[in-house]
């Protein structure tokens, strides 16, 4: 018979970090504002963070698998853009822009993918390069100058409710339980958390490692472009630059969630409280009315723990390797 395990309060901090860290900040930020737990203001946290969600859900299969991807912010950007002047240049239909939108996102993290194996360079590097094209094109594309007028059927994406709740909290929701049931329930997941893992190991394995890194693009590049069509239909027009600096929100919070910066390890609900965290701190903030630069502080030191984090759990994993490699040799 096998030994009941005991309850370890320490494994149990290191699996649930981040919803942990939800808590306390959520407990914190109720005390010094009244209004936090509000149902009004809980709604409004969900509904003005339902795209990064999305997203993060997205780039979090990219990182699983051992890679980052920086142009996230650029291409939300280049993605909304592109749509907006289809719809309100060219008459094109509101549905049939949400299509293209999910197609361009899809395509453009495919083209990421393909520059990094084609010039065997990690992912990290080439979305360097492809950020500053995508931005450029957007700029081109508009001209420096907002793209208003979106037609209202496409704004209610963003916009709308179903009854109380918000579509994009909607939309979210449901994409977040297809994911998690991408990853935990099919082989498409292992296969993932083995190339993050070691990806020589999973070529042996016989994985094709590059198809499988083009399907996690997929997925990011669609999920990117549902993030695209959200956030400009609840914003109701279109910049060059509303989606820059999203790219490190997002992989701080895929970070926070228990992510490693490394690959191989990760839970999709771990990413959606690490989306919270920034949420609510972001919020909590303001309704303590304290200036906007404070919130940057804070996120970078963030951003900086959940790393450190991330490398002592590393090390941590190493040490209890080489001890357990010293008693077999004993023995």
């Amino acid at each position: 018979m096998e030994e009941n395990k005991k309850f370890s309060v320490g494994e149990f901090l290191r699996n649930n970090m981040a919803w942990v860290l939800l808590i306390v900040c959520s407990a914190i930020f109720a005390v010094i504002s009244p209004n936090f737990f509000s149902m009004v203001n809980i709604i409004n946290i969900l509904n003005q963070n339902a795209y990064i969600i999305i997203t993060a859900l997205g780039i979090s299969f990219i990182m699983m698998a051992g890679e980052v991807d920086i142009s996230v912010g650029y291409a939300i950007s280049l993605n909304g853009v592109v749509v907006a002047v289809l719809m309100t240049k060219m008459g094109v239909h509101p549905v049939l822009g949400v299509v293209i939108s999910i197609v361009l996102g899809i395509v453009i993290c495919l083209v990421n993918m393909l520059i990094a194996y084609k010039l065997n360079l990690q992912l990290f590097m080439a979305t360097v390069g492809t950020t500053t094209i995508f931005q450029g094109l957007a700029f081109v594309m508009t001209q420096s100058k907002t793209i208003s007028d979106l037609p209202p059927a496409f704004k209610v994406i963003g916009q709308g409710y179903l009854g109380a709740i918000p579509i994009p909290v909607l939309i979210a929701f449901i994409l977040f339980i297809i994911v998690s049931f991408i990853l935990n329930k099919t082989y498409i997941g292992r296969y993932v958390f083995a190339i993050g893992g070691n990806v020589e190991a999973a070529r042996l394995a016989g994985i094709n490692v590059f198809g499988m890194k083009l399907f996690i693009a997929s997925i990011a590049g669609f999920m990117t472009g549902v993030g695209a069509i959200i956030l400009s239909a609840r914003l109701g027009s279109v910049t060059a630059n509303m989606g820059t600096g999203l790219e490190f929100t997002i992989i701080t919070a895929v970070l926070l969630g228990g992510v490693s910066v490394r690959g191989g390890e990760g839970k999709i609900s771990g990413v959606v409280a690490g989306v919270l965290i920034l949420a609510i701190l972001s919020n909590g903030m303001q309704l303590a009315r304290l200036d906007v630069y404070y919130q940057f502080v804070a996120k970078g030191i963030i951003m900086l723990a959940a790393i450190g984090f991330d490398v002592f759990q590393l090390n941590r994993r190493k040490k209890a390797t080489v001890k357990v490699q010293a008693v077999d040799k004993k023995e």
